[in-house]
Formats: C-alpha cells, structure tokens, sequence
C-alpha cells in the first residue's frame, strides 16, 4: 500500500492590501496606502460636497493629483492661473506643485480624486509602469507628461476607470489588484487623448444665455424657474437640465452667486449698509442676505466689509 502524502504546510497567503486603509464618512470614501504589485498607486477618494468647507493651499511630493469634477463647480488655482470648473472637467496637479481652492474654499460638487507615482519617462521605473511591457510603459509615461494643459473635458470618460479602482481594491485580493492597475492603465490611455477645455462654459445654448444675462441683471422680484424657462423657450425640466448641464450650476444657485457677487462690490463703499444692499438685491433681510453669503460663500458680509 503507498503511504499517503504528509499535508503541505499550512502557510498564510499573502495579501497585496494588507497596507491600504479603508474609510468613509458620510458622502465621502477614500483608500489610502501601498499596494504590492502596483506602486503607482497611493490614494484615491470621492466625494460628495453639500456645502461650502475648506481647501487651502497644499501639494503633494512627487505625486500627481487627478481629479473629475461630476457635477457642481469649483474655483480652484494651481501656479498662477485661476481655473473655472464645472461638471464634467478634468483637473490635474504636477508633482510637489501647490495648489488650493480659491479664497481657500470648497464650494458644493460631486467629484473623485486620485494621487499617483508616475515615473519621469527617462527613469528607469518607467520601463515597468503599471507592469505594461517597457515600450509600452514607456510610451504611456511620455504621453502622460507631455499633456500640457491641466484642465481637460471628459469626466464621464474617466469616471467608469475610477469606479472600477475603487472596486478592485476593494476586493483586498491579488485579482483585485490586477483589476485596478487595468482600471488605471485604461484611464491613462484615455486621459492623454482628451481635449484640452478651451473655455471654462464651453458652448451655451441661446436660451439658457438669454436666462444666465437675465439673472446677470439680478432681477427684482426674484424669478422662479418656470420664468426662466419661458424666456428659454423651454420646458422648465429641459431647461433645468440644460442649464446645470452647460453652466455648472443649478439657475437659481447660479442667481445667488451673481447677487452675492455684486453684493460684495457694493460691500467696497465706505457708507454700504448691509441691510439697505440686502433690500436692494431683493433678499428678505440682512440676516437672509448673510445666511446665502455662508452657504455658497463661507464667510459674512461683514467679514467682505471688513477686508475693503
């Protein structure tokens, strides 16, 4: 009779994310940390903003930062250029470049975030990049640095690979591993060929301009979206849509930005009356006045008052 096999060794498997934190906090998710197998990768985040908060001046050493913006709109700064960004827009940092929201604020939006290692292509560790055979890593490298401008349009391209990132890891498995680091070598192939965002609001159907300079004006009384509509020519749904879709915001958001904004140049003269500016842009009162300046702003009129 053969005599039987001893058992092999029990021998604990190695777990590629054994070093990746996993968090989430109300609209926000986030993994952070080192994956085995996959060096590029340090961070990778989504979040859902209800309100303004903070985002003052930091960067990141030796890493890239990309970001989508899927809904909303963001002011933010990078060097010495100010960037207009709204759903849809594609955003990116330079390595150990700083950068911050302007007015270090966060306005309300809907985007995803990731940090990345990406080699110089004339490092040797571009010949490895995302474990893609060396001409092609290479290749991809070049491409990668040679985009030059950092404000692209194509979030809803990129947004399915930052999903499918998010998934993979999620995993905590060697297949996991090997489904992300394909999620971001199809994000990259798709990055470098995005269009470059020639303007910040890009095209703007006639109607939904008609109803934007309307509310430029900041009309009294205020008008409802119904009004809006008619002046568009358009269903007051289509037109909704329409005009979050091309200006970033929602029209009666964007009503509050455009008052807000000539509220604070009327803030400059030595005699302004937060109350007498408040009646004059069609606000309940002061208080109502400072409330909107909080929600979409982050600070007070007296706050703007006291800067002039």
């Amino acid at each position: 009779m053969a005599k039987a096999n001893p058992p092999a060794p029990s021998v604990e498997p190695v777990v590629p994310t054994r070093d990746l934190k996993f968090g989430r906090k109300g609209h926000r998710s986030w993994i952070t940390g080192r994956v085995e197998g996959f060096p590029e990768f340090t961070h990778i985040g989504h979040d859902t903003f209800t309100k303004v908060s903070g985002l003052g001046k930091h960067e990141h050493p030796g890493m890239f930062e990309y970001c989508l913006i899927i809904r909303g709109h963001v002011t933010w700064w990078a060097q010495e250029r100010i960037y207009q960004l709204r759903g849809g827009d594609v955003y990116f940092t330079w390595p150990d470049e700083p950068h911050g929201g302007m007015n270090e604020l966060m306005t309300p939006c809907t985007i995803y975030w990731t940090i990345l290692d990406i080699p110089r292509p004339g490092d040797k560790r571009a010949q490895s990049f995302l474990s893609l055979p060396p001409s092609e890593a290479r290749d991809l490298c070049e491409r990668i640095y040679a985009v030059k401008d950092r404000h692209l349009k194509g979030a809803e391209r990129l947004e399915p690979y930052y999903k499918e990132i998010f998934r993979g890891l999620e995993m905590q498995s060697r297949l996991g591993v090997i489904h992300a680091r394909a999620a971001l070598q199809g994000m990259f192939a798709t990055l470098v060929e995005l269009p470059v965002a020639a303007e910040p609001e890009g095209f703007i159907p006639p109607g939904v301009a008609r109803a934007r300079a309307f509310l430029d004006d900041c009309p009294r009384p205020w008008p409802t979206v119904e009004e809006l509509a008619k002046l568009a020519g358009m269903s007051s749904s289509h037109f909704h849509a329409t005009f979050r879709r091309t200006v970033g915001m929602a029209p009666m958001e964007y009503a509050h930005h455009r008052r807000l904004d000539h509220a604070s140049r009327l803030l400059a003269a030595k005699e302004a009356s937060v109350t007498a500016i408040a009646a004059r842009l069609g606000y309940c009162s002061s208080q109502h006045l400072a409330t909107c300046y909080k929600r979409y702003l982050g600070t007070t009129p007296t706050a703007v008052k006291s800067k002039t």
